[in-house]
């Protein structure tokens, strides 16, 4: 009989690991059906990665050294006239090009039209004596990709060239041109792009052949995709290829070494022209630098794969990244669950980036969204079904109690019990200056808003730097550090919490003043020591964690003894002792509170915490030393020396008085500088 319990509980754990195995196959197939598929939405965002990759992960690379551009540019435009222009420019180009040894001269453009005979002649005759040339030809495509009409060059300029290219450029429907035809069909021949032209000539190839998703040119096999289409390996931006003006090419000022040998694409790059692209890498690129494109990748071999090989990489990634990731959702807790696949996905677009820098194209979208997908299904499951006690203990304490604390009592339900342990704590008081007044003078609805407002902004602050809310009084907010979790440096994020919430309060009245509100000031008192922590109440019923103690009624003290010294905030000595090293201090007092024997030395922040400048903190240091060795009238003049750089100063105007009371009526003997306290 014994054992049906645990039966019925290794049943449950079955049943649940059975379950999370089948949530976790419906999840990793339902990213593999859409991978299948290539849901249009998530190729969109597939795309962009591959402009990512270029621009900001991998970056540009070394060109081709022997490619270059003949810029019909701005500068060219400025010397010869508006474009077009007469083709008698155009064969002057050709016989200094032929001069210098260039090795191909490759036209980004077609001359359709009949300028004048003479000119006519004298471009074919350049363009057959140059030997090295290639015309643009442009094809009209239907929307199936069949052509429809053909635009090229007059037949006598056709005739005197090596051969010609297409220039068609198919952006992708966000307009980025990611892949170009290297060859189009018409009536059963196949008509090569200029960039696959450019290759042909730089390798010395006559023919390419058409393969199953490769085009054959010599040893070469270049990769693409069903319709001839190349992934284009971007160099780099705009001018990455070198550029040389038309016009100082036609007129003999680049000298013939620089063209030697040279693969030469003739093409617009002036902004008025048009001839602009969208690449990955900029919004305006010219279309003629993508052909030089297409012949680099060809002529280096740096080509961009997206083929079989890529495709088995994808899917083994969807069903790893998911599998792993949902592992981890159910096995760890959510605060080790998340972070872990974040490492997971980093390592992953690591190895994505890597690989695309190698030439392979893996897909980022579909195996990151398997893993999210995981996690959000894991997280559910696991919500769900693993941590219903979890969920019972967090309903029963997260109304009163701080989320650090309610993590705790999860993972030990037995310390919510009665009871409390002696913890060395920091404790924060806070309180608006007047708000009583404020509260009279205001409407209630106005009062509770303005209240919430500040009590939002504080209780935003105190949490970014660990701290505990215990409760508010009223306008007041009680803070400590140290417990219900040990903080060792509890003293130095109280002090750092305290100078956020000075500069919190600074941003809060510049926005209140902006409105036309009346602004709050606050104070506050800080200690550190001993108290008794843990839960007090009734069992069942309600409890509260809570802080009390000696030391949280000297920090509530200290709040209140501010507004008897005219200063924002005050310290204990236990805190200054433990903070001294990360703030300056000027020590205000010993004083002696109402029910203590033993006095406190009490010290007021500077650092930004006060209106004191190191000068005035200087000469009331030393005033203070004057005062404490009964130099009465040394003292009244040290203190007022303080008032002279800092008029408003209060507590350097209550020593006066008190320098000119014993200087009329003395201590006793055994006085020990020691200011009693008569208000709490």
């Amino acid at each position: 009989m014994a054992t049906k319990p645990f039966i019925k509980k290794m049943s449950a754990r079955g049943n649940a690991a059975v379950l999370s195995v089948v949530l976790a196959v419906l999840s990793i197939f339902s990213v593999l059906f859409l991978y299948y598929t290539q849901n249009s939405f998530l190729e969109a965002f597939e795309a962009k990665t591959y402009d990512l990759r270029f621009k900001d992960l991998r970056g540009p690379i070394r060109p081709n050294p022997d490619i270059a551009i003949i810029a019909i540019d701005d500068k060219s435009i400025a010397e010869l006239g508006r474009y077009p222009w007469s083709r008698d420019r155009y064969a002057h180009l050709l016989d200094r090009l032929a001069a210098a040894k260039a090795k191909a001269v490759i036209f980004d453009a077609f001359f359709p039209e009949r300028e004048n005979a003479a000119h006519d002649r004298l471009f074919a005759a350049a363009t057959k004596r140059a030997g090295n040339v290639v015309l643009g030809v442009a094809f009209d495509l239907d929307k199936s990709g069949q052509v429809k009409a053909i635009t090229r060059s007059l037949p006598e300029i056709e005739r005197g060239a090596i051969g010609v290219g297409h220039i068609n450029q198919l952006p992708d429907d966000d307009g980025v041109i990611r892949r170009i035809p290297l060859m189009i069909e018409m009536d059963g021949k196949q008509v090569p792009s200029l960039g696959l032209m450019g290759a042909m000539l730089a390798l010395g190839e006559k023919e390419f052949v058409p393969g199953d998703f490769n085009i054959g040119l010599g040893k070469h096999r270049i990769p693409v995709d069903a319709e001839y289409r190349m992934w284009l390996n971007y160099v780099g931006g705009p001018g990455v290829y070198p550029r040389y003006s038309f016009t100082d090419v036609m007129h003999g000022r680049v000298p013939a070494a620089e063209l030697k040998g040279k693969i030469l694409f003739l093409g617009a790059t002036a902004l008025g022209i048009y001839d602009m692209r969208v690449t990955p890498f900029h919004g305006n690129t010219p279309g003629v630098e993508l052909h030089a494109t297409v012949a680099d990748n060809i002529i280096s071999e740096r080509y961009i794969r997206q083929s079989g090989i890529e495709a088995l990489i994808d899917m083994v990634f969807i069903i790893a990244m998911g599998g792993v990731a949902f592992f981890l959702t159910t096995r760890l807790h959510q605060s080790r669950a998340i972070p872990a696949t974040v490492v997971l996905l980093a390592g992953y677009l690591w190895f994505t980036t890597y690989m695309f820098g190698a030439g392979h194209w893996i897909n980022m979208i579909y195996p990151t969204m398997s893993a999210i997908v995981a996690v959000l299904v894991g997280g559910s499951f696991r919500y769900l079904v693993l941590e219903r006690s979890a969920r019972e203990m967090r309903s029963m304490f997260s109304s009163y109690l701080s989320p650090k604390l309610v993590a705790r009592l999860e993972k030990d339900p037995e310390s919510a019990r009665i009871g409390g342990d002696n913890k060395e704590v920091t404790v924060l008081f806070t309180d608006i200056k007047g708000f009583t007044s404020f509260s009279e003078a205001h409407p209630p609805q106005e009062v509770v808003s303005r209240l919430n407002g500040y009590l939002g902004a504080m209780v935003q602050v105190i949490e970014q730097h660990d701290g505990t809310i215990d409760k508010f009084i009223g306008d007041g907010v009680m803070a400590y550090w140290g417990a219900p979790l040990a903080q060792p440096d509890h003293a130095s994020l109280a002090i750092a919490c305290l100078k956020a919430i000075d500069k919190r309060m600074g941003e809060l009245r510049a926005q209140w003043q902006a409105a036309g509100l009346e602004p709050f000031t606050i104070r506050g008192g800080v200690q550190s020591g001993e108290v008794v922590a843990g839960n007090v109440g009734l069992a069942g019923k309600k409890m509260e964690y809570t802080v009390i103690g000696d030391t949280v009624n000297q920090a509530a003290r200290l709040e209140g003894t501010a507004k008897y010294y005219g200063v924002a905030y005050l310290v204990g000595d236990d805190t200054y002792r433990r903070t001294r090293d990360i703030c300056r201090y000027r020590e205000l007092d010993k004083i002696r509170v109402v029910g203590k024997q033993l006095p406190v030395t009490i010290y007021e922040p500077l650092d930004g915490l006060s209106m004191l400048d190191a000068e005035a903190a200087k000469r009331f240091a030393a005033a203070l030393v004057l005062y404490r060795t009964r130099e009465w009238d040394k003292a009244r003049d040290a203190f007022g020396r303080v008032l002279d750089v800092a008029p408003e100063d209060k507590p350097s105007r209550i020593y006066i008085e008190r320098c000119e009371y014993f200087a009329q009526k003395p201590p006793a003997a055994d006085w020990d500088g020691v200011f009693n306290r008569s208000e709490k």
